[in-house]
């Protein structure tokens, strides 16, 4: 009988045993499977962030809301003071990170997963935070926040530690041997998708100050067509001024002359302060995108050029088929057509040719509008002509241009507008075609 009972015991623990290691087993699954689900999320977190703040925001939120962990934060190093300062959080904080401090230095206080995790660029587990003698500081604030066990992921940029991910559960031994594996998985892809995002930032550096450039070289180029348009009236003006005291000594100065002269005055003035309001709305920046009349972004354009082209005898011949409408941006429309206009002048002028002339054609094709700006300054060299529309490339040397104008009408026409810029030789010289 005795033998019988203790057969029955000897299976009845093997049962319960057998029982234990299967819910083990599916508990473990089932974190696994949370697990897998915070890398999906998270991955996608990594396509759709813009900047890393939205980035590391996002993983918090996943982690704790996907993963079933008590708590996440992502704390950034400060060059400075060498501590962890927390940037973003999601969970039971409650104040526990006011509570603790954590330095990215090998101090004393300083050995438990965070700081290990900066420090030597991998994961870092505490999976008993009530006993670990590394998380002695710290033991008090997780038993009073629930924190049993934790993760420390060491975030990297360019090879370099910067920070954390911090996660914190609410059961021993969590972190297993195959979590931590997918952990390294997520890692690896965080660190991925900083530095993707610096690079894009740097991108976006570089292009702003490409655009910077560009509008003090444009900024430069109206200051020298102002005076175009000013010296005529200016002259005018002082005509008007000077003849005055001489026609008083002669006895001539009668009211009808004053009222006349006062007239002539009047209209140079108006004049030139139309001149002032046609560059004031170029540079005013487009907020929408609106439709507009190829042939009035033409006109206005020549309008701001068209004294300096007169004083170097350059001959503009438009020609308008018919007048296309685009919807788009059209102060950075004329600003693309001004650039290319530009540099046809520089060329016509650098290369002294006789009878000089430009051909602007505007016309509809396939419900395109179409505008080439033609050239006799005998083309562009087929060395150069794949570079043309590099930023910072230039024949005219360092002193006469910066060679971002064309580098920014392309942009314009093509990333702004989505629309095409190209260039060819002709039989006489460079034609450069503009399609939106």
């Amino acid at each position: 009988m005795r033998e019988g009972t203790a057969e029955l015991e000897k299976v009845n623990a093997a049962l319960k045993a057998e029982i234990a290691e299967r819910l083990s087993a599916e508990h473990n699954l089932h974190r696994l499977n949370r697990l897998y689900r915070v890398l999906s999320e998270t991955n996608q977190a990594i396509i759709r962030a813009s900047d890393r703040d939205t980035l590391f925001n996002d993983i918090c939120r996943i982690v704790v809301g996907h993963g079933g962990f008590r708590m996440a934060w992502v704390g950034l190093v400060d060059d400075e003071s060498g501590l962890v300062k927390p940037v973003t959080w999601r969970g039971a904080n409650n104040g526990y990170l006011d509570e603790i401090r954590i330095s990215a230095r090998e101090e004393p206080q300083c050995l438990g997963p965070t700081g290990t995790a900066i420090r030597e660029g991998h994961i870092s587990v505490c999976n008993d935070m009530l006993n670990d003698p590394r998380f002695l500081p710290w033991h008090k604030h997780a038993h009073k926040h629930g924190f049993l066990s934790s993760a420390a992921i060491g975030l990297k940029l360019n090879f370099k530690a910067i920070g954390s991910l911090t996660i914190y559960g609410d059961e021993e031994n969590l972190f297993s041997p195959e979590l931590i594996e997918l952990l390294k998985q997520m890692a690896m892809d965080i660190s991925f998708a900083l530095e993707n995002l610096d690079r894009q930032k740097t991108l976006r550096e570089k292009d702003q100050l490409l655009i910077q450039q560009s509008r003090q070289a444009a900024m430069g180029e109206m200051i020298g067509n102002i005076a175009h348009q000013w010296r005529q009236p200016l002259n005018a003006l002082s005509l008007i001024m000077q003849t005055l005291p001489v026609v008083q000594e002669m006895g001539e100065l009668t009211r009808e002359y004053l009222v006349s002269m006062e007239k002539q005055a009047m209209q140079l003035i108006l004049h030139m302060s139309q001149t002032i309001d046609d560059f004031r709305n170029y540079f005013r920046p487009d907020k929408e995108k609106i439709p507009f009349s190829v042939r009035e972004a033409v006109s206005r354009t020549m309008t701001l050029i068209e004294d300096g082209f007169r004083y170097l005898e350059i001959d503009v011949k438009i020609d308008a088929a018919d007048n296309p409408i685009i919807i788009g941006y059209p102060n950075e429309y004329s600003q693309a057509l001004l650039n290319i206009l530009s540099n046809a002048r520089d060329a016509l002028s650098e290369r002294r040719v006789s009878n000089p002339r430009i051909t602007i054609n505007m016309r509809t094709e396939n419900g395109t509008a179409v505008v080439t700006v033609a050239d006799n300054a005998g083309g562009i060299s087929e060395k150069i002509m794949d570079r043309i529309f590099e930023p910072y490339f230039t024949t005219k040397g360092t002193n006469k241009g910066t060679g971002v104008g064309l580098f920014m009408s392309k942009s314009i026409i093509e990333k702004n507008m989505g629309g095409k810029l190209t260039v060819r030789n002709t039989g006489n010289g460079a034609e450069f075609r503009i399609e939106v």
